[in-house]
């Protein structure tokens, strides 16, 4: 028989906390560049990935549709991404990031590249690669694999 452990003893636990920090000293990283994290997270997959739909992102993120378009607008508001219509499918708007938003994006990916690095020293580079790999086994046993496909619109 399995003992279930005290609330601050478990893996959940663990898990949460460590995500707190972790996302604070991301926020703290990111300060001044006027986005939240969520936001930096969109423009740069947007970077990567091309222009997608505020659908595309959602999936891809797992948030819901109206965070993505909440994220997206204020993303438009402060002049990283454009909205533009897709070539065949009316109705579907693409995001795609502006110069702004790449200077941006760059930016931002060199503070999280500090943090990194920080992490980095904190745990060693053998723990600091089996962390990252537990990691995507976790995320991956809770929500599936990661969305291949970038976009479902042609």
């Amino acid at each position: 028989m399995t003992t279930v452990p005290g609330w601050t003893d478990g893996l959940p636990y663990a898990l949460f906390r460590a995500n707190q920090a972790v996302h604070r000293r991301l926020e703290e990283a990111i300060a001044g560049l006027d986005v939240t994290v969520t936001q930096l997270g969109i423009a740069v997959h947007l970077a990567e990935l091309g222009h997608m739909s505020a659908s595309d992102l959602a999936r891809r993120f797992r948030i819901t549709p109206q965070s993505a378009s909440t994220a997206l607008g204020s993303l438009e508001s402060k002049g990283w991404v454009r909205r533009t219509p897709h070539p065949y499918h009316g109705r579907v708007i693409w995001y795609e990031v502006t110069d702004v938003g790449r200077t941006g994006v760059v930016e931002g990916r060199r503070r999280l590249a500090q943090l990194h690095e920080s992490l980095r020293e904190v745990l060693g580079e053998e723990l600091m690669g089996a962390a990252i790999a537990q990691m995507h086994e976790v995320t991956e046993a809770l929500d599936g694999p990661e969305i291949p496909s970038p976009t479902m619109w042609r």
